[in-house]
């Protein structure tokens, strides 16, 4: 067969996500009109990683997250969600290969069907140099010095790695993230103070010792990395939301169904049900577990296997003023050819 499209791929993996009655318990009506949102976005010479993020519990919908690595001169999205982007498209193709650990994207809300402008994504990591110039390329140089700022600001072992512009949200914060080292997470699940002394030093003051309790807690029962945000507002303030992004680590399909039938996966999901921010629909998570690699006709009249992929791969915990709110789910999915 002939190799598909990373457009047709995508579309693909959206039908599995959805399949076997999982679309209108995990995404609403958001899968159609992702399919057809998310086309012009499928651009490059690889397949982009896309995170398809959903709730565990309240009315279903679906956000989807395109993250590229290196994009070639004179890429374009053909959709109205990024118009004026172009000098940031050709900015990030210009990065040498130094920066192959960098990586930016855009969040669509496509439970609006209006479609609203793509929420920014960059991964700057530690090449902070690149915050001011990737600002500047998308019209908004201000929000370099409150990444930077916030930067200085950080505990030792908290260090920033990212940041999300939601663009379709006028006056909305800057949202600032960084993953936790192993070590720090394990510290900070042992003595909620730890967690405190943090939110102290960031600036962040939204907490009570209930809340430290359950971010201790959380961390203590992850399966694997994790990543925090805040939110940063224009005048420097840090706002009342904490986020935690945990990573299930499961590597093949055999790992996630045993994660969330009594693994790490289920006694995640159970917590959450204990704390009342998931429902039972986490149990349609690892149906949706897809893996397939397909004989493909190359160019060059070789075969090679073109192998598609939908997996769990991240859940986040958020508490808006010490409040904690409903759990959401990424499925990542991916599209590759294997020679």
């Amino acid at each position: 067969m002939q190799m598909p499209s990373y457009a047709d791929s995508f579309e693909v993996l959206c039908l599995q996500a959805a399949d076997n009655g999982r679309k209108n318990v995990l995404f609403g009506d958001c899968v159609d009109r992702a399919r057809v949102a998310l086309r012009p976005f499928m651009v490059g010479k690889a397949f982009p990683s896309v995170y398809l993020e959903f709730p565990l519990m309240g009315e279903p919908f679906m956000d989807v997250t395109v993250l590229y690595g290196k994009l070639e001169p004179h890429t374009r999205i053909d959709s109205n969600t990024v118009l004026g982007m172009e000098p940031l498209l050709d900015w990030y193709a210009g990065l040498g290969e130094e920066y192959s650990d960098v990586c930016f994207g855009f969040e669509l809300d496509v439970k609006d069907p209006s479609l609203p402008k793509a929420a920014v994504h960059f991964e700057p990591r530690a090449h902070t140099e690149l915050v001011e110039p990737f600002c500047r390329a998308i019209g908004e140089p201000d929000r370099a010095q409150l990444y930077m700022q916030q930067t200085n600001r950080m505990p030792e072992e908290w260090p920033l790695a990212f940041f999300g512009l939601f663009r379709g949200r006028p006056g909305s914060a800057m949202r600032v993230c960084g993953y936790l080292g192993n070590g720090e997470r394990d510290a900070c699940a042992a003595d909620p103070a730890r967690v405190a002394r943090a939110f102290d030093e960031v600036g962040f003051a939204a907490y009570d010792d209930a809340m430290l309790e359950q971010v201790s807690t959380f961390l203590a029962t992850v399966p694997g990395s994790v990543d925090f945000q805040f939110d940063v507002s224009s005048g420097g303030e840090v706002g009342g939301t904490f986020a935690i992004d945990a990573k299930f680590d499961c590597m093949q399909p055999a790992d996630v169904v045993a994660s969330f039938a009594s693994g790490p996966g289920a006694r995640l999901m159970q917590l959450f049900e204990a704390w009342g921010i998931a429902d039972e629909r986490w149990r349609l998570v690892a149906d949706a577990t897809f893996a397939r690699a397909l004989p493909v006709d190359l160019e060059d009249g070789s075969q090679g296997r073109f192998a598609l992929t939908l997996m769990p791969q991240w859940v986040k915990v958020r508490w808006c003023d010490g409040i904690l709110q409903p759990a959401k789910l990424y499925h990542f999915a991916n599209a590759a050819l294997m020679r």
